[in-house]
C-alpha cells in the first residue's frame, strides 16, 4: 500500500469527521435558539388547567346534525359527541361545566384560533386545517360517506365529471374540498347547513351531494329518501376534536382518553346509542373506532 496516499486518506477523513462534528453542533445551537419558542408556548395556561380553575370550558358546536349533534326535546345538546365530550370533562373535574357555543360549522376552526372556543367537536383531519390548530391523536368517528341523490344510479366518474353535472356541499366541508378535488370538472354549490345542500337535491336543482352516514340515517328517519348512488362509500372521514396549536397537556389528555375509551369499547357503545343502531336498521354497515383507534367495520 502508498503509505503517503493511506496517511492523505486517514487526513481526509478526520477533516469530514471534524467538520461533521462541527456541522452538529451548530445545528444544536440553532435548534436551541428556536427552544424559548416552544418553550413559551408550553407555558402558556392550557385549556385543561383553565377548565380546573374556572370551571368551565367552551366548545364550538353546530348543533343541526342529529343524531350526533341536535338540541334535544328538552332543549339540551345532546348527541354522540355530546355524550363523549361531557363524559369526558367529567373525567377531569366533575364539577367543570361544558358550555356548548352554537355556530355554524364554517365558523368555528376560526372560534378555536381566536380562543372564543377552547374546542371544538369533530372535523375531518384535513392537512390545511392542521395548520391552524392540533387534531386529537385518536379518532371519534369514521364516517363513511356517500354519493347520494334523488334517484339510485350507478353513475360512472366521467357522467359525474363534467360541467353540466351539479352537486350540494356544505360550506367549508371535507365533502367540498373531496368534491372539487374528484370531480374537477362538476359544478359545485355550497350551502351554510346540510339542509340547504339536501334540500337542493331533492328539489332537482343539484344531481348530488355528498352525505356522511349518520345524515343519511336521520334523513331516512324524517322520512326524506335519500338514494344511495353505486353500492360503497365514495371514501370515509377521519373526524376527531380540534383544539388549540400548542396545547401539548390537551392533545395528550384528549388523545389519551380516547384511545382508552376505543380500546374499552366505550366509543362503539355509545356510537351504536346513538348512530348505529338505526343504520343496521337502514342497512348501512358502521365503522365504530376500536381498540388502538383503529376502524372497526359493524355489519348487525
Amino acid at each position: 500500500m502508498n503509505t503517503k496516499q493511506d496517511n492523505e486518506m486517514q487526513a481526509n477523513r478526520r477533516s469530514l469527521l471534524t467538520a461533521g462534528l462541527f456541522a452538529g453542533g451548530a445545528a444544536a445551537v440553532a435548534l436551541g435558539a428556536t427552544a424559548p419558542a416552544s418553550a413559551q408556548d408550553t407555558n402558556k395556561e392550557s385549556v385543561l388547567d383553565k377548565a380546573i380553575r374556572t370551571k368551565k370550558i367552551v366548545v364550538a358546536a353546530s348543533l343541526k346534525y342529529p343524531p350526533n349533534l341536535y338540541i334535544n326535546d328538552k332543549g339540551e345538546p345532546d348527541g354522540y359527541e355530546i355524550a363523549i365530550i361531557r363524559q369526558m370533562i367529567k373525567d377531569v373535574s366533575p364539577d367543570i361545566q361544558v358550555e356548548f357555543a352554537d355556530m355554524d360549522f364554517g365558523q368555528m376552526f376560526a372560534a378555536v384560533e381566536s380562543g372564543r372556543a377552547d374546542m371544538m367537536t369533530t372535523g375531518t383531519i384535513l392537512p390545511s386545517r392542521s395548520l391552524r390548530g392540533w387534531f386529537a391523536g385518536c379518532a371519534v368517528t369514521f364516517q363513511p360517506v356517500y354519493i347520494v341523490g334523488r334517484e339510485a344510479a350507478d353513475l360512472t366518474f366521467d357522467q359525474m365529471n363534467t360541467s353540466g353535472f351539479k352537486f350540494a356541499a356544505l360550506q367549508g366541508s371535507s365533502q367540498e374540498a373531496k368534491i372539487r378535488a374528484l370531480y374537477p370538472k362538476a359544478t359545485v354549490s355550497v350551502f351554510p347547513d346540510q339542509t340547504g345542500a339536501i334540500g337542493e337535491v331533492m328539489s332537482g336543482r343539484a344531481n348530488a351531494t355528498l352525505q356522511s352516514l349518520f345524515t343519511i340515517v336521520n334523513t331516512k328517519k324524517q322520512g326524506v329518501d335519500l338514494a344511495i348512488i353505486g353500492n360503497e362509500p365514495a371514501y370515509v372521514d377521519h373526524n376527531t376534536f380540534f383544539m388549540p396549536t400548542g396545547d401539548i397537556k390537551m392533545y395528550m389528555f384528549v388523545t389519551n382518553w380516547l384511545l382508552f375509551n376505543a380500546a374499552g369499547g366505550i366509543l362503539n357503545s355509545l356510537f351504536r346509542e346513538y348512530i348505529g343502531k338505526d343504520a343496521i336498521a337502514a342497512g348501512l354497515p358502521y365503522l365504530a373506532v376500536g381498540p388502538g383507534g383503529s376502524p372497526l367495520r359493524v355489519e348487525a
